[in-house]
């Protein structure tokens, strides 16, 4: 329990701090949660400091983020699985170790093609 509360404070750091974190322990704590275990995806934010926001996603094989497009510009790493990532005309296979970027008000939408956990980056401001 201890550690479960320590992770909540890091991941919103106060001005000044530093957040240290793994992205296994958050992928297995994600996967654990009762929101992935009745939903096809599920997501936690990691950090949230002004403009800049990852939120790690977890989307069952299936799931589908329709699309949509956002004020800031995005980048996401798949971490586990593979997706199908669609934008500016070209669809894109992503597995593990890919990294996709654009712009902001890019029009764009995920489809897990396998269960897929990725982190996504976003810069509001």
């Amino acid at each position: 329990m201890a550690d479960q509360e320590e992770s909540r404070q890091a991941l919103r750091p106060a001005a000044g701090a530093m957040l240290v974190t793994t992205l296994a322990e958050e992928m297995a704590r994600l996967k654990k949660s009762p929101e992935w275990q009745s939903g096809d995806r599920h997501a936690v934010s990691l950090v949230k400091n002004g403009p800049l926001n990852l939120l790690l996603i977890a989307l069952k094989k299936g799931a589908r983020l329709s699309e949509h497009h956002t004020r800031g510009p995005i980048a996401l790493q798949v971490l586990a699985g593979k997706i199908e990532f669609d934008a500016a005309g070209q669809r894109v296979a992503a597995k593990v170790g890919s990294l996709l970027a654009l712009d902001r008000d890019v029009a764009h939408s995920v489809e897990a093609v396998a269960e897929s956990i990725a982190l996504l980056t976003t810069a509001i401001g």
